[in-house]
């Protein structure tokens, strides 16, 4: 009896801890529709720089190149944020990834991102800009951006 006043405890703020960590941190694989993506019509990548007022530049994706994003998205973890204010000086570069699977939009993946640091799934996990926990993600974007 004495063993279990001891355990059951202990086994309950191990659920608690592991609950909240499956909360806060949201895997790639997670995200709805990236498994899908190679099988979506079109794929358009948006590159905006704020910092010097440059014109958008759009980048229609090749296989390969969509191939190589979904690896990214995938592959990557990031973090919850219960707050949609983002505190500290945000990065010059926003991409939007805009995935489309028909020609009436009902079924589409559209993905923002503050430089490499923050992403925003469009109708997932509170629309909030969440952590990204890959300090080189821009750098790998730009990487499959500039693939031809």
């Amino acid at each position: 009896m004495k063993t279990l006043k001891i355990i059951l405890p202990i086994i309950i703020i191990l659920v608690i801890i592991a609950f909240g960590y499956s909360f806060i941190h949201i895997d790639g694989h997670e995200i709805k529709f990236v498994d899908e993506l190679l099988e979506a019509k079109t794929v358009t990548v948006i590159v905006m720089n704020e910092e010097n007022d440059d014109p958008k530049v759009e980048y229609d994706l090749n296989i390969e190149q969509i191939k190589n994003l979904k690896k990214l998205i995938e592959e990557n973890t990031y973090t919850r944020r219960m707050s949609s204010t983002i505190v500290g000086v945000l990065p010059d570069k926003r991409y939007t990834i805009f995935a489309n699977w028909d020609d009436n939009g009902q079924k589409h993946l559209q993905i923002s991102l503050l430089g490499g640091e923050y992403i925003q799934i469009l109708g997932e996990y509170g629309n909030n800009y969440n952590k990204i926990k890959n300090s080189n993600f821009e750098k790998e974007l730009i990487s499959i951006l500039s693939d031809i």
